[in-house]
């Protein structure tokens, strides 16, 4: 571990990693509570369709990235909550289908596309340099203010939009604010982790944070904690094994969410 922590690269490396993980993992816990565990999914990979068409027409990735994943989060605030012919689920299906398809698309018709296919999904850690960690902390720290500013909104209007409402929580405000943060933050951290990471990060951490949490509070830092565990061990694994460093953290973080169910559910029979 320490001979890893000599490298710049892989001190930037681990940062970001850090850094992103933590801060997904964090806003994360709402989308599970929320289950639109599919809007994350389809933001992601919007997200990647805007790399890829930066990548094709010459503009910053970040910037790419950043614009269709805010678009996509603004169409989503304005789909309707149900439909008698078509289900939210079935287009947000469909976008992430059509995103999906356009980011392998627009990478294919790159003439330098080919090398960066398995950065769009899994990102390129071992690129992220000083620049890049700073706009990336600053994005992340933005989103994780909006959420610590407004965390009994958020809370309210996630577990109980009655109750929230009889209080005066402006809901469509709210979740209006809600997706526009979590929008920016994939949008910000989908160049350096890609696509995959973003989702797992998003996804992961969260059930594992809600699994065990007694209180939500404590879901919240077990997520992180768990984040942040495992974009370490899974940069170590990358380093010592020269294994892809997306994979790897995926891997690892996968691999903790099942040992903190397995625990739980072990738990349940010693209580017994």
């Amino acid at each position: 571990m320490l001979e890893m922590l000599k490298h710049d690269f892989l001190q930037h490396a681990l940062g970001a990693a850090i850094i992103a993980g933590a801060s997904l993992s964090f806003v994360g816990v709402y989308v599970i509570l929320r289950r639109i565990v599919f809007v994350g999914a389809a933001l992601a990979q919007i997200g990647a369709a805007g790399i890829g068409l930066a990548l094709l027409t010459g503009q910053p990735f970040l910037l790419g990235g950043a614009v269709a994943v805010l678009i996509g989060a603004l169409v989503f605030v304005a789909m309707p909550q149900q439909e008698r012919t078509i289900s939210r689920e079935s287009l947000l299906g469909a976008a992430y289908a059509l995103a999906s398809a356009l980011a392998l698309l627009f990478v294919a018709l790159s003439p330098v596309g080919e090398a960066h296919i398995s950065a769009l999904l899994f990102g390129d850690l071992l690129a992220v340099g000083h620049g890049d960690m700073e706009l990336l902390a600053a994005a992340c720290l933005l989103v994780v203010i909006v959420h610590l500013t407004s965390y009994h909104a958020f809370v309210a209007v996630t577990v109980d939009p009655t109750f929230a409402y009889s209080v005066g929580v402006k809901e469509r405000w709210v979740n209006l604010l809600f997706y526009l943060s979590l929008g920016a933050l994939i949008g910000a951290c989908i160049r350096a982790i890609g696509a995959l990471v973003v989702f797992a990060f998003l996804v992961l951490p969260p059930i594992a944070g809600l699994i065990w949490a007694r209180n939500l509070k404590v879901a919240f830092i077990v997520a992180v904690f768990i984040a942040s565990i495992s974009a370490v061990l899974g940069l170590w694994l990358s380093f010592a094994y020269d294994l892809p460093a997306g994979p790897s953290v995926v891997s690892v973080c996968s691999g903790l969410t099942f040992l903190a169910a397995t625990a739980k559910w072990l738990s349940k029979f010693k209580l017994r």
